[in-house]
């Protein structure tokens, strides 16, 4: 069996918020499957176990807040004693832009708090399998707690439920492919880009624009007068 895992803040306030793109995914693969969450205390998690390309699945939703996710996950994956190389945890990456995924096995948290959790508790093992979910770009400094806490506008709400969607497929084409394949196709990926870079690149593309307008002119400019004083009497 495999577990996968969506992070998120369990609170009805948070619920459209990019910090619990996690739980959208796993919303997604439920309600396409046709399966129920249940609340199971002892994992401190909503759960279903539920059939996905023909692989046995544990869907997980921590009950607990972010930062405490490695409480549920270290209970489930003791309780099933399912090896980490079994465990698929989904979340939001602020260093990734709206409209990109990135699979990776291993390696540190890259600040998300849930996946910090995650490795304590599972004793510093960094092995498991993640699907991390653009949803920059990254404000920076103390900006960044409210962004990830806050919704998307609603010019990017096609983007995210298209990230959201396109999250859901690399999980069934990791459970049919494998992870290898799944990263070669979707990590790759531009869905497209978020309104705050759409505009950034316009702008750079009509600063670029005018610079060439501006450097043709002066080029035009000095082949004027180089045509003016070739024509001239004293070639001067």
């Amino acid at each position: 069996m495999k577990i996968l895992v969506g992070l998120g803040n369990p609170e009805k306030r948070y619920e459209n918020t990019r910090h619990n793109a996690g739980f959208h995914v796993i919303d997604y693969l439920a309600t396409k499957h046709g399966a129920e969450f249940k609340l199971m205390k002892d994992f401190r998690s909503h759960v279903v176990k539920t059939i996905l390309v023909q692989h046995e699945v544990l869907l997980v939703k921590p009950n607990t807040y972010m930062n405490l996710s490695g409480q549920a996950v270290s209970a489930i994956v003791n309780w099933f004693k399912v090896p980490i190389s079994e465990l698929l945890v989904i979340h939001d990456d602020v260093s990734l832009p709206l409209g990109r995924i990135r699979l990776q096995k291993g390696g540190g948290a890259g600040g998300q708090h849930g996946v910090e959790s995650i490795i304590a508790s599972l004793g510093g093992d960094k092995e498991f399998h993640r699907i991390k979910i653009g949803v920059g770009p990254d404000p920076g400094g103390d900006r960044r707690a409210d962004y990830v806490l806050s919704s998307v506008p609603i010019v990017d709400v096609e983007l995210w439920n298209t990230s959201i969607a396109k999250s859901a497929e690399a999980v069934l084409t990791w459970l049919d492919k494998g992870w290898q394949p799944t990263m070669n196709v979707y990590n790759g990926m531009v869905f497209g880009l978020p309104e705050v870079l759409r505009q950034a690149a316009l702008a750079e593309a009509q600063r670029a624009a005018a610079e060439a307008k501006r450097v043709n002119a002066e080029m035009k400019n000095v082949a004027a007068e180089a045509d003016h004083t070739a024509e001239s009497p004293s070639g001067k």
